[in-house]
């Protein structure tokens, strides 16, 4: 969860290293490193991709860091560049991608315990309906109640108008209640 000093803390450091303070970038890679890393993986799925676009996207952050004009919003910047990067790469690795999908879908299933804990079951469904929404839903969702961003920031982040996260996230928020009913049974609210 991100909250006021931390924004204030990234500003800072993002003036630091626009000043020549090189030391600056080091303490923003540090804190931001894992975000990039947890951004990429939202979009591909793929850890060891993640870590190589959350590289690709550091290379891309430091050539624009100085140029960038409005030190408040690094945390959006940088994630939209991983977000960039992941569709790229998302592109070049479409084939490969959905096969490693179906394996690791049917891998699960065969792993799968069952767990009389009605908590973790419902969690347990919750996430399982999450995979068969759009990237696009899945992503607003993980965005907005997961990291706590804004419909704003979001709509930087995914480089989309904002009422189209808003739509995204009403008919994730809807298509998530559907599932779940039709697969587990379960009331929702």
């Amino acid at each position: 969860m991100k909250t006021n000093s931390d924004k204030i803390f990234d500003e800072w450091l993002v003036l630091q290293f626009q000043s020549g303070k090189e030391k600056a970038l080091g303490l923003l890679a540090k804190r931001w490193n894992h975000k990039i890393i947890r951004q990429a993986y939202r979009h591909t799925k793929n850890i060891e991709a993640s870590k190589d676009i959350a590289q690709e996207s550091w290379y891309s952050i430091v050539r624009g860091l100085t140029g960038l004009r409005n030190p408040q919003s690094f945390g959006v910047w940088a994630l939209s560049i991983a977000s960039k990067k992941s569709v790229d790469w998302i592109r070049a690795n479409q084939k490969e991608r959905k096969h490693e999908d179906y394996k690791r879908e049917a891998q699960k299933e065969f792993n799968s315990e069952s767990d009389d804990n009605t908590k973790q079951v419902k969690i347990n469904a919750v996430r399982k309906a999450m995979k068969d929404l759009p990237d696009e839903q899945r992503m607003v969702l993980s965005l907005f109640y997961l990291e706590e961003y804004s419909l704003k920031e979001i709509a930087k982040i995914m480089n989309v108008p904002s009422g189209t996260v808003k739509s995204r996230l009403f008919n994730a928020r809807e298509k998530l209640k559907k599932i779940i009913k039709k697969e587990k049974g379960y009331e929702t609210k």
